[in-house]
């Protein structure tokens, strides 16, 4: 059995959909997958929960790999308004949903051992590998970030991790209250990436994993899990590809092609039901 987490808004519902799609063609051990979400419309118009139809339609896409396949729709919105309203980075670079696994630790449903994916993410092969790992004696596993030179508060951080993809031990970091001190930390100080520099700041048992389980920029067939944070086109800096623009993607890489194409029925069949 492997446990997956996710969170966002609405937004999310396309980069969840292919990683999904490709994690049921590389995995076929029983999969759990929690997806965080919240209603903050209050706050931004824009900011609208991922709905009831969406999660029903991604878990549908889980159980057509393996009928055992499961996907739980948590609702986070009063715990992180209680919480984290007025906090310091509710507006900034990021969406506030990026904070949302920082309350994994609250919720009883979350499993000891989980893998946290951001919705950018394409599996390329079975992701056992990266669940299998031993972490018992370790917050998380995590790759360290290829960026970490664009904040000088990052230099101080010995093998400064990005954040994208995390296996998580929860039961320890339940113990040693990592993600609660994580919360404070985004409350209270500005930071120009919280959810992934409160987690460098805080985090005190880590253990580095080999690129391929967070591999951010170009192809290759050991790829674990290709997060495309940082795939780019004509080399541009600032001109980043997302896995939903399908045909960006195909010109820059063909092993997904499939995954892809089956995307876009499945968003045709979403949008007519």
């Amino acid at each position: 059995m492997i446990n997956l987490l996710f969170a966002g808004n609405n937004k999310v519902f396309d980069g969840m959909l292919i990683s999904l799609l490709s994690i049921t063609k590389h995995t076929k051990e029983k999969i759990n997958a929690y997806c965080l979400t919240m209603d903050l419309r209050e706050v931004n118009p824009k900011f609208i929960p991922i709905s009831n139809a969406q999660a029903m339609f991604l878990e549908q896409i889980l159980k057509e790999g393996n009928q055992e396949n499961t996907l739980e729709l948590i609702d986070l919105t009063d715990m992180f308004k209680a919480e984290m309203l007025d906090s310091v980075n509710m507006r900034n670079h990021f969406t506030p949903y990026a904070m949302l696994r920082l309350f994994a630790d609250k919720l009883p449903q979350i499993p000891d051992k989980i893998i946290y994916l951001d919705t950018d993410t394409i599996i390329n092969n079975d992701l056992s590998e990266l669940y299998n790992v031993d972490v018992e004696n370790f917050e998380l596993a995590c790759v360290k970030d290829i960026y970490n030179w664009t904040s000088p508060s990052r230099w101080r951080i010995k093998d400064y991790f990005n954040s994208g993809v995390l296996l998580l031990n929860m039961k320890k970091i339940r113990e040693t209250g990592m993600f609660e001190r994580a919360r404070k930390l985004c409350h209270d100080k500005k930071m120009l990436y919280p959810d992934q520099d409160v987690l460098n700041k805080t985090v005190k048992y880590k253990k580095i994993l080999p690129e391929k389980f967070n591999s951010k920029d170009k192809y290759y067939p050991e790829i674990v899990v290709h997060h495309f944070c940082n795939v780019r086109k004509n080399n541009n800096f600032f001109y980043r590809i997302k896995p939903w623009e399908t045909d960006l993607v195909k010109t820059k890489m063909s092993a997904y092609n499939d995954i892809l194409d089956k995307f876009e029925e499945k968003k045709k069949e979403f949008s007519a039901s």
